[in-house]
């Protein structure tokens, strides 16, 4: 597992307040009870966490797809900082 899935799993886990074991990237958003502002307050933690532009909430279905975002942002932000130098 990468620290990138690491790292949305627990920011997951700690949005839900559920232990972090309990979620896996095939979770579903919806059986934890998470709504939009729970979704707005994973983008931010993630953001933090990544230091990227994490986005396509109002996509997401499962951990997994965080997961993806997390990763995309992570790419990104390198690619936008390699840009800058």
């Amino acid at each position: 597992m990468s620290r990138t899935s690491r790292k949305a799993r627990r920011i997951v886990a700690a949005v839900a307040m559920v232990p972090r074991r309990c979620i896996r990237p095939d979770t579903r958003l919806d059986g934890l009870g998470l709504d939009m502002l729970d979704r707005m307050e994973i983008v931010v933690a993630a953001e933090r966490a990544t230091g990227g532009f994490v986005q396509g909430e109002n996509d997401w279905e499962t951990v997994g797809d965080v997961i993806a975002a997390c990763r995309a942002a992570v790419i990104y932000g390198d690619c936008q900082h390699g840009a800058a130098t």
